[in-house]
């Protein structure tokens, strides 16, 4: 048996664009050969599941770099999440820093009011000139969905206390500066919090136990014999791509990611995942 496992965005979707048709025909062809297919994402299993009803691809997925697994015909389950305590040594520091942030929990996303934050998103906005007009995508979609779609409350830490049986996945946070980045690395990192780029100008805070490898081990153990490969593009994919047998990097990876990868693929928008599928695995069945 083979599994595949594939992050979402920057390798099998591209920001703002459709998913390649060659990357659907091959995970369902896999899949159709006996084979399984799971994704391996930052995304709260909120924003996965969207996109799987738009594809018509029902599989596994690990979501939350690891913090939770939604298996097929299964409820999702959570483990290696933050602790309320772990949050209350967080949040003072973002908020001195006048960071914008949001927390991941099972039922919903949690911020403040957005008008907090005009200005994180104004500076944001700015420093993404490098993008292009896909800048202006990526920031009015971040924009609408921290109107829109999360849950606001005047203090996060109180919410969370008021309500313990919310499952607090992880704390992402955007920020203008990387400047601030590395400082916030420096503050946050701990032994009850692991501190990673996933894309750009972001930063997700999680339990050191919850990573996109320690997730694909756990899973690997039903699974044994079974030839595992792992395609990705960013740091939060790393753990991923040293436990699985095969690694794989598309072309737009960061230089990192293609270091730590056996193979070099296709770029997300030609669909490598697709290509190397059926070229790498369909094609020697």
């Amino acid at each position: 048996m083979n599994i595949v496992f594939a992050d979402i965005d920057g390798t099998f979707q591209g920001m703002g664009t459709p998913v390649p048709e060659i990357n659907i025909k091959a995970a369902k062809e896999l899949q159709k050969r006996g084979d399984h297919f799971v994704f391996v994402t930052g995304r709260g299993y909120n924003l996965v599941e969207p996109l799987q009803k738009e594809i018509d691809l029902d599989c596994d997925v690990i979501f939350g770099n690891g913090a939770g697994l939604k298996e097929v015909g299964k409820p999702a389950v959570f483990r290696n999440c933050l602790s309320l305590d772990t949050l209350k040594r967080i949040v003072p520091i973002l908020d001195e820093m006048d960071i914008l942030y949001f927390i991941h929990s099972d039922d919903e996303v949690v911020m403040k009011s957005v008008e907090n934050y005009r200005g994180n998103l104004a500076d944001l906005r700015e420093s993404m000139e490098f993008m292009g007009e896909q800048r202006h995508f990526l920031m009015d979609f971040k924009t609408n969905y921290f109107e829109e779609t999360c849950h606001h409350v005047t203090d996060v830490v109180e919410f969370f206390e008021a309500n313990p049986e919310r499952v607090i996945v992880k704390v992402e946070l955007m920020e203008a500066s990387d400047e601030k980045h590395q400082i916030l690395r420096e503050k946050l990192s701990s032994a009850d919090s692991y501190v990673f780029k996933s894309y750009v100008k972001t930063l997700e805070i999680v339990n050191p136990a919850s990573t996109k490898g320690a997730a694909i081990q756990s899973y690997m153990k039903k699974y044994p014999g079974a030839t595992s490969y792992g395609l990705g593009d960013g740091e939060n994919d790393l753990p991923m791509l040293e436990v699985v047998d095969i690694s794989v990097a598309v072309d737009n990876a960061t230089d990192a990611v293609k270091e730590k990868s056996d193979r070099i693929v296709a770029s997300c928008e030609d669909g490598g995942v697709g290509q190397f599928i059926f070229e790498e695995i369909l094609a020697n069945k």
